[in-house]
């Protein structure tokens, strides 16, 4: 089996497909408050359209959102392609972030450009062929 080359992005152009993607998941959080008005779920709420933003794109076909694919970049994972992967590395987004931010700041630091639910999840975000 040939093995492709991988160009691994970088911190500011993951920041940018997530900044874009933040969009459509607070339009949702919005759209949702005529539903659940002052629910006292907010965070909940938001935690479960970000999540399923996030997971449900990164496991269809296109392998990233939608801001990843305005970025041109995806979510590569192990040949047996395992789903539990990218729902796992979504879910350490939590960690990176409870952490100061470190987890994300780790991704300048590395020639791979991984962060560190990236590392913990055994994925890599790369550029499209």
């Amino acid at each position: 089996m040939v093995e492709k080359e991988l160009r691994y992005v970088g911190f500011s152009q993951r920041l940018f497909a997530h900044n874009i993607d933040l969009l459509p998941v607070f339009a949702l959080l919005y759209g949702s408050t005529f539903i659940f008005p002052k629910s006292g779920f907010d965070w909940l709420l938001f935690s479960v359209i970000y999540f399923g933003y996030n997971i449900g794109f990164e496991l269809s076909n296109w392998r990233a959102t939608p801001g990843k694919r305005m970025a041109k970049i995806h979510v590569e994972i192990d040949e047996q392609k395992h789903p539990i992967r990218v729902v796992l590395r979504n879910l350490l987004k939590i960690f990176s972030l409870l952490l100061f931010f470190a987890g994300f700041v780790v991704i300048i630091f590395n020639i791979r450009r991984k962060g560190l639910h990236d590392y913990l999840a055994g994925t890599v975000v790369v550029f499209d062929d």
